[in-house]
């Protein structure tokens, strides 16, 4: 019994190997549907429960996603977790300072060469997701979902799947941010109107201005959460 386990292990690693270089391969591409169960055993001449085994071990590690009633999907960004540094588990009262920290370290270069690198279609993306978050602030909606994506997207102009694979962790700091600075009166505006300058800049791919914006834009909100900190000690 052992000695099955380990050779049906054993083959379910390998065909999690096969479709892992598939979607290397761009034969399924981020966000794609994989084919079902069946149509996958027949591919790849190996029994249901093999597939099953393999298509848990992948998404496991967050290479495909398992929607219910839907099928198994490939990533967004194949491989990479949601919280690649454990941030939830790191106890530090001070965590969204060192959040911002790191951020004050990363976006404002990241800001820099997007300017440089930009294509007329990686600018039009940023002002759609500008004019989005527009529309939701004078809803008086949540703005945070846009504010990732805008930020996101000026990380995918740069052209480097490092910076890509980064994300996350500014993505972490913007959710958090977004908590602490919501009461602040004017806030979303103040957000607003630096997304501007920095679209601005890096549709004009003035990459020195681009580069002071996002610095601006950052102390910005670590002045907006001191407040908010400050009001909540005074309250």
């Amino acid at each position: 019994m052992l000695h099955t386990m380990i050779k049906r292990k054993n083959l379910s690693n390998e065909v999690a190997s096969e479709i892992i270089k598939m979607i290397q391969n761009k034969e399924f591409l981020p966000g794609s549907k994989l084919p079902n169960e069946t149509e996958l055993s027949e591919m790849m001449n190996v029994s249901r429960t093999t597939i099953r085994e393999a298509i848990k071990l992948l998404a496991s590690n967050n290479i495909v996603e398992i929607v219910r009633g839907k099928g198994t999907f490939v990533s967004e960004v194949p491989g990479l977790v949601k919280d690649p540094l454990g941030v939830e588990f790191i106890e530090d009262k001070n965590l969204l300072y060192s959040l911002f920290e790191a951020r004050m370290l990363i976006e404002p270069k990241v800001a820099a060469i997007a300017a440089k690198r930009a294509t007329p279609e990686d600018i039009k993306k940023i002002r759609e997701h500008l004019d989005e978050m527009k529309e939701v602030i004078n809803g008086k909606k949540s703005h945070k979902e846009k504010d990732i994506e805008f930020h996101t997207e000026i990380a995918r102009a740069m052209k480097n799947p490092i910076i890509e694979r980064i994300v996350p962790i500014i993505i972490e700091s913007i959710t958090k941010g977004y908590y602490e600075t919501i009461n602040v009166p004017g806030s979303a505006q103040k957000a607003v109107m630096s997304h501007e300058k920095i679209y601005t800049a890096i549709k004009n791919h003035n990459a020195e201005a681009a580069e002071r914006e996002m610095k601006l834009h950052l102390e910005e909100t670590l002045k907006d959460i001191d407040w908010m900190a400050k009001e909540k000690i005074i309250s």
